[in-house]
This record gives C-alpha cells, sequence and structure tokens, in this order.
C-alpha cells in the first residue's frame, strides 16, 4: 500500500522530532507541486505526500516519501501519517460527487485523531463566501455560496473544523484567486489576448474596466502554509484570509494592459470605454456566479497583523507567470 522512497533502514523518518514531520494531500496539484518544491529547499522537513495514482510519483529525495492511497477509501490510509507530524489538506477531487468529497474530509479527519496529529492546515478557498453585500470581506464575513463548489468546500470546512475540536490544533486558510506557472487563473485571459478576437477582447475590456482580480501568487499561498506550519499554538482554531488585493495593481484594467504589453508591446489604438460595473454584475449574478460583485477585495490583514508578508509584489510574480505562458506550445501571439 506504501511506497517508501527514502525512508533508512534504522528508520530514520521515525527518529525524527514529531514537528519535523509534514504531511501533504494533493501533492500533486498545482499548489501542492509548489509546496513541495519550497519545503525540499529547506532541507528540515520530512514529506509525506499522499499520491493517489500510482503511476504518477514525484520523484526521489532522501526527504520525501510517497504514499500510495485515496482519501475516498479509509483502508488505504494506514501507512499515511506517524504520530504528531503536520498535515496540509491540498486536496480536493474537481471529479468527484460532494458525497465523496465530504467522505475523504471524514476519513482524513479519522486518521489525523488516531495518530493524534499535532496540527491539520486546511487549504479551503475564498469562494465560501460567495454572494454578500460587503465590498470588503474578512474572516468575520458571513459566508452564502451559491455554487455546489462554494457550498462543498464550505461544509469541509466545517466537518474538518468541529471534528479537530479537542482532539489536534486546526488552522484554515482561504486563498482567493490562486495563479502561477501551472495553474489555471489568467490562463483563459491570456489566451484570449493572444490567440482570441481583438474586437470580443476590446468588448470585454470595456465591460470589466477595473473590476478586480481578486489575484494571489501561488509562491504567496505555498509562504502562508509554512508560515501556519511554523507558528506557535495561538495560531490553533483560527481561520486566514490569503490575498494580494491590497495590491494596486490587482485589476482587470492593469493586468490586461500589461499582458497586452508583453505580447505586442502595445495597447489598444482606441482607450477601452469604461461601462459601469454594475452592468458586469447583473451579468455574473444571472450567469450563477458566486463572485458576483465586481468591487469586492478580500482583506488579508488578520493574517499580516499575525506576522505574514507575501514574499514578492503580485508585479513580480505575474511577470514569472508571463515568462512561464509564453514558453508553453502552443503559443503564437507575437505571430498571430
Amino acid at each position: 500500500m506504501a511506497e517508501i522512497l527514502n525512508d533508512d533502514e534504522n528508520g530514520g523518518v521515525k527518529e525524527k522530532a514529531q514537528n519535523s514531520v509534514i504531511a501533504i494531500t494533493g501533492a500533486h496539484g498545482f499548489i501542492g507541486k509548489h509546496l513541495i518544491e519550497k519545503v525540499l529547499e529547506r532541507g528540515d522537513v520530512l514529506i509525506r505526500s499522499l499520491v493517489r495514482d500510482p503511476d504518477i510519483l514525484y520523484g526521489h529525495s532522501h526527504n520525501l516519501t510517497e504514499i500510495h492511497g485515496d482519501l475516498t477509501k479509509l483502508e488505504t490510509l494506514s501507512d499515511f501519517l506517524l504520530p504528531g507530524c503536520t498535515v496540509v489538506n491540498l486536496a480536493y477531487g474537481f471529479n468527484l460527487s460532494n458525497d465523496e468529497n465530504l467522505r475523504a474530509a471524514g476519513n482524513l479527519l479519522e486518521i489525523c485523531k488516531k495518530y493524534q496529529v499535532r496540527r491539520l492546515i486546511h487549504c479551503s478557498t475564498a469562494s465560501v463566501y460567495g454572494r454578500n453585500l460587503e465590498d470588503v470581506v474578512d474572516e468575520e464575513t458571513i459566508c452564502n455560496p451559491k455554487t455546489e463548489y462554494g457550498r462543498t468546500k464550505l461544509l469541509i470546512e466545517q466537518i474538518l473544523r468541529d471534528g479537530a475540536r479537542g482532539h489536534f490544533e486546526f488552522v484554515n486558510l482561504r486563498p482567493t484567486s490562486v495563479f502561477g506557472p501551472g495553474g489555471l487563473a489568467l490562463i483563459k485571459l491570456f489566451d484570449n489576448l493572444s490567440n482570441g478576437s481583438m474586437a470580443l477582447n476590446y468588448l470585454r475590456s470595456c465591460l470589466f474596466s477595473h473590476r478586480k482580480l481578486n489575484l494571489v501568487s501561488v509562491e504567496t499561498v505555498v509562504a502562508a502554509i509554512l508560515f501556519i506550519y511554523d507558528k506557535g499554538q495561538d495560531v490553533d482554531g483560527q481561520t486566514y484570509i490569503i490575498s494580494e488585493d491590497d495590491e494596486l495593481i490587482n485589476n482587470f484594467e492593469y493586468v490586461e494592459k500589461y499582458l497586452l504589453h508583453e505580447l505586442y508591446g502595445k495597447y489598444y489604438s482606441a482607450p477601452p470605454l469604461k461601462l459601469p460595473l454594475r452592468i458586469l454584475s447583473v451579468i455574473l449574478r444571472i450567469r450563477g456566479r458566486d463572485a458576483d460583485n465586481p468591487y469586492k477585495i478580500y482583506d488579508s490583514s488578520k493574517i499580516r497583523k499575525a506576522g505574514f508578508h507575501p514574499p514578492r509584489p503580485l508585479l513580480s510574480t505575474l511577470t514569472e507567470f508571463v515568462q512561464w505562458k509564453m514558453s508553453q506550445p502552443p503559443y503564437n501571439g507575437r505571430n498571430g
């Protein structure tokens, strides 16, 4: 059931200090891959990664152990955790039913209790806030998700929070729209600008104008996870929004202009008309979107007051994303 890639013959992993082991679910996902890379760079933490597909392995490292298991099947999880380790839950099955995702959360909860883990860091999503009247959302804002995804993610939070109480520490993270090399956020906008209709792009620009994008780099999310990993007990039971909405450039107008400059070296010949954002809000609501408020920003001051700060400015990580995307085939933006 388990494939041990790096445990030495004398049980070196088990002899390590309890707080030096991090167990990661969803490690082969977008955030998970970046998290593992960063933890391996540190060199002071042993990683246990839960892998559903036995044919896909992350790679060999003396600090990495990959365990074959499926969160929806409790019987496959017996080799995953070590007593006293810290668990980072990044798993969510977009190809699974809501019931299967909830069962996975329940199974994770059971093995965390069994192995008496030190802390469970759960990576949720700001999508759980759904629709509300506030232009500024913080951790105290009432959640009102309308999509199945948002409702399921909120239920998973509740299952883990309630189940952890009295057994182990629990910290809940709610990142906004996570982008970066390998991620999906901004891909559609980039592809539209590089290969789509210029007329449609112009109309879209008029409609979206200075809409908030609520972007947060995957580098910032990973740094926040490790910040919580290293923190003391004062974070137990807390929920933290992970965002970069304080950055003035975190809006459609700036990001589109930046992408067009990188793609073609110029902006539209005629500046787009800025239609009232309330028109966009109506369209988003009609389409059943949770994020129907184009003015909405997510306040990350709580985790920043705890001592966390993004490792790099948003523009720097946006530049890195563009360089990565332009290196991926097919790409013909400058030639199309």
